[in-house]
Formats: structure tokens, sequence, C-alpha cells
């Protein structure tokens, strides 16, 4: 178990949350509070970033999942936060994440919401193999699916669209061009129905996407161009 923490605590995301009518058409506030157990020695001896989790780009990872998806229930959105937060940081050992809904029960409770507290041991991941390299599957629900797309080198995920699912993606590691742009830094992109896209692996190893698709992923529905 890791002895050291990073954490981010009362993370405001505004957003779309809960199962009520009214709850479906106007965002809100969520307080997000993050706990990440990973190993920091090596980032106390080099000083450098890359040898730790970055809480700037883990807050807005975050965020955006939260703001893309539209959650109803808490519970769903605490365990896909886990399991993208464990699966795109491949340092962490266990995350703890809280999320509390400030409106849920105004006039009669202070706070109400949700915790979860999961280990990378217990992320059960399938690999799938395909033209381009290889897509890990972190987590999949009737809602949506969490997956990262590794690109091996000078391979691409051809132009396509899709007509069914709705998909976020960001960049997590490596070296890709994105409909001839190359990729720097956070970059998270919705694509919508009937949006075109492609992406090249134009670096010299392995490159990894972060995806979620709503409903999670239609192979018919990878409409190549």
């Amino acid at each position: 178990m890791a002895r050291d923490r990073i954490f981010i605590t009362e993370l405001r995301v505004d957003c779309i949350v809960g199962v009520f009518a009214h709850e479906r058409d106007r965002t809100q506030p969520l307080l997000v509070d993050l706990e990440l157990g990973l190993d920091t020695a090596a980032a106390a001896y080099s000083g450098r970033i890359g040898a730790t989790c970055d809480y700037g780009r883990v807050a807005d990872e975050v965020a955006t999942l939260l703001e893309f998806r539209r959650y109803k229930l808490l519970e769903v959105a605490a365990g896909e936060l886990a399991a993208m937060l464990i699966g795109v940081h491949p340092m962490i050992d266990e995350v703890r994440v809280r999320l509390n809904k400030p409106q849920a029960l105004q006039g009669r409770a202070r706070e109400a919401g949700v915790e979860v507290h999961r280990h990378a041991r217990e992320l059960v991941r399938m690999r799938e193999h395909n033209e381009f390299g290889e897509v890990e599957i972190l987590h999949q629900s009737r809602e949506a699916g969490l997956y990262l797309l590794h690109i091996e080198p000078g391979r691409e995920i051809p132009a396509h669209y899709h007509q069914i699912m709705r998909e976020l993606e960001w960049l997590v590691d490596g070296a890709i061009e994105r409909d001839g742009e190359r990729l720097r830094g956070f970059a998270p992109v919705v694509w919508r129905k009937h949006r075109v896209h492609r992406y090249v692996n134009v670096g010299p190893r392995r490159a990894t996407l972060f995806c979620c698709d709503i409903p999670p992923f239609v192979p018919e529905d990878e409409i190549v161009v």
C-alpha cells in the first residue's frame, strides 16, 4: 500500500448530475475530494513533475469527464473517476474519490454524497488487439465505456465518424497527430455524431489516448471514411 498521498480538496465542478427532471436541464455544483496513493520518492529526489502526478492535470481530467458524462448517480461517477485516474496514471496505487452534492438535501442536511476507495490491483482490465495496436478496457457499464487506445508507431486510427456514440478523447502519452495537427498537453475533444476524426502515431514508441464512449463502444458504429 502506498504511504504517500497527493490530495485535492473541494474541487468545484458545475455539471449535470442527478436523476430528477429538474436536474437534467441545468448544472449544479459538485465538490470533489481526491486522495491519490503513490510513491513520491522519485519526484522528491529528481524534482521532475513527470515523476509524480500533476494535480493540475488530474483536476482538469476529473472536471472534463464529469462535464462530459452528465451523470445521474454519484455512485457511477465516483466509480468511473477512480477507474479513469488509475488507468491514465499508472503510478497510482490507490485512489479515494469523495463527491459532495451540496444542493441534494437543501435545508435538511449540510452535505450528501458518495465516497469510494479503489486499489489499482482491483481494476480488471481486458485487452483487445486490432489494426492500430491495442484497446485496454478500463470500465464498462450500460451507460458508458472508458478505454485506453494504444497506438503503435506508424499506425493510425483511420478517419471515421459515429452515428450512435458520443465520444470524449484526450492525449495520455506519446506523439499523436489529430487530423494532421500534433497534440500537445491536455487537449480534450468531444466528438459529436457525424464528426470525422483521425489519429496517427508519429513518434518512435507506443502512444496512448483516453477515450470515453456514450453508450459503450458499438463496433458497427465505427464508420470508416
